[in-house]
């Protein structure tokens, strides 16, 4: 060890302590010192803080739907002017008070969305040259920012998917397969240099993970980045987020992988936090791309956690429209309107699409709203009667006669592959009158496998046949809980 890597303090210890027992003590005023100078840099680092002179105040998601979209544009344009000590603070700031906006969000999360690709508009090829070069400048100019580095990579993926295209893969050119390949290796060079500084940001697992999904790698190694991440940062939903999508089928999972993390991760917190969790992770791995993932998430769990979101974080109108959609593909449509109410005109593109699809949806909310509050009031009538000592002499006769409807469309549903292979048990609302004909009939989107009952019990309906045996009175309602997986059926 040279003499340059000594203070004059350091060397001056050296030159007149010689005993080994004035030397500890000498060494023991030496880290004295250090100690003092580490809270120093300590006092300092958290003083650089403060003093960014940015503002977030006028983007509020409680009132402005697009104030994200608006914060994410003025985070650019420090970028485009070269205010690269201000995106450090910023970042650091953010991370450091773990803050986040109105409804749960976290700014350092919003930080670097704004910093993914050129804004605002959609990027040319020019633009994406600037802001490469933006963001190098930034990374050479303040060789110790992490936050360049992971902004800079996350680019580079971004800019990679740009050259593949959003269409299916046997879609895509040579050239852009290429193009992709070398960017997101670009990227992956960046985030191991980075990770060498010896600064950690929550942010860099999630580049990594952006790098793993376009490199295609396995499961396993993905699982190993989510989880060095979250020893990072542990309270980062956006870290659940992203693994979630992961363990789609789509990606590297199996249906339902998704839902089980979900779960998982959310009794491991517990309480409305891990309630919150699960809402989230909901809220990004179901859409209606997803197919049937949504049937493996618990819809009340995620009610659950979005209003205990709401209550702890409080209302982002872009967050109520995400969870307005959600209800929509979890036919709750009760939930949906109620929050369709709320949203009024703040409608969200990157949720909807366009205005004209929200607007079918929010149409179509108080019609199959009624319907369902109608299901369900009948619903809680019949349950009140089943619980009542007359229905124990009724339920033999009435579970027979449905039953043996529900044996013979198993026997016709053998040669209708998709009602055949449906094991989705489903729930009747029956009305019977007093000569044990049925008057109403109401189930809330009935599977394929009880497409042949209902018209079965609706023919009868039709006919005022008198199916089932006369009722303790009239009318009588009763609920039949089927489940196809059996030739029985069992009610509640």
């Amino acid at each position: 060890m040279t003499h340059r890597n000594f203070s004059y303090f350091e060397l001056a210890i050296r030159k007149h302590f010689t005993s080994s027992t004035v030397f500890v003590v000498a060494i023991t005023l030496w880290l004295v010192v250090a100690s003092h100078r580490a809270s120093a840099t300590d006092a300092s680092a958290k003083s650089r803080l403060h003093s960014c002179t940015f503002s977030d105040a006028e983007f509020d998601p409680a009132t402005d739907v697009h104030a994200f979209e608006e914060y994410e544009d003025a985070i650019a344009q420090l970028l485009k002017e070269r205010k690269f000590a201000e995106l450090d603070c910023l970042a650091d700031q953010a991370w450091v008070e773990k803050s986040r906006f109105s409804g749960g969000t976290w700014k350092l999360a919003e930080i670097y969305t704004a910093l993914e690709e050129p804004r605002p508009g959609h990027p040319t090829e020019p633009d994406w040259r600037q802001h490469l070069r933006l963001l190098e400048q930034w990374k050479n100019l303040r060789p110790r920012s992490i936050t360049a580095r992971v902004a800079l990579a996350e680019s580079y993926v971004s800019y990679g998917w740009d050259a593949r295209g959003t269409g299916y893969s046997d879609s895509v050119s040579d050239s852009g397969w290429k193009l992709m390949a070398q960017r997101v290796q670009n990227a992956k060079g960046i985030l191991d240099q980075a990770s060498r500084l010896g600064a950690k940001c929550p942010e860099w697992y999630i580049a990594m993970l952006d790098v793993a999904q376009g490199q295609n790698w396995p499961l396993d190694q993905i699982t190993a980045v989510f989880e060095q991440g979250v020893k990072v940062e542990p309270e980062f939903q956006h870290l659940y987020r992203v693994y979630a999508v992961h363990l789609l089928p789509k990606w590297s999972g199996q249906e339902g992988d998704a839902a089980r993390f979900a779960e998982e991760a959310a009794n491991k917190i517990g309480g409305d936090d891990g309630d919150i969790l699960y809402y989230q992770i909901a809220s990004k791995a179901v859409c209606g791309c997803h197919d049937r993932d949504s049937t493996y998430f618990s819809w009340p769990r995620v009610l659950k956690g979005y209003a205990a979101l709401e209550k702890k974080y409080g209302l982002s109108l872009l967050e109520l429209n995400h969870f307005a959609a959600l209800a929509t593909d979890f036919n709750d449509w009760i939930a949906a309107k109620a929050a369709f109410d709320r949203i009024g005109d703040n409608w969200a593109k990157e949720v909807w699409g366009d205005e004209q699809s929200f607007k079918s949806s929010q149409a179509m909310a108080p019609q199959y709203a009624a319907v369902q509050s109608a299901f369900f009031d009948a619903k809680k009538g019949a349950e009140a009667n089943m619980q009542a000592p007359e229905w124990e002499a009724y339920r033999k006769g009435f579970e027979d006669k449905l039953a043996a409807l529900e044996q013979s469309c198993k026997d016709a549903a053998k040669s209708d592959d998709e009602a055949a292979n449906d094991s989705t048990p489903f729930d009747l609302v029956i009305r019977i009158g007093k000569e044990g004909s049925i008057e109403q009939l109401r189930g809330l989107n009935p599977p394929p496998s009880a497409q042949c009952l209902t018209k079965a019990l609706y023919e009868a309906y039709s006919k005022r046949e008198g199916l089932f045996p006369a009722p303790p009175k009239a009318p009588y309602w009763v609920v039949a809980h089927v489940d196809p997986s059996r030739v029985n059926t069992a009610t509640k």
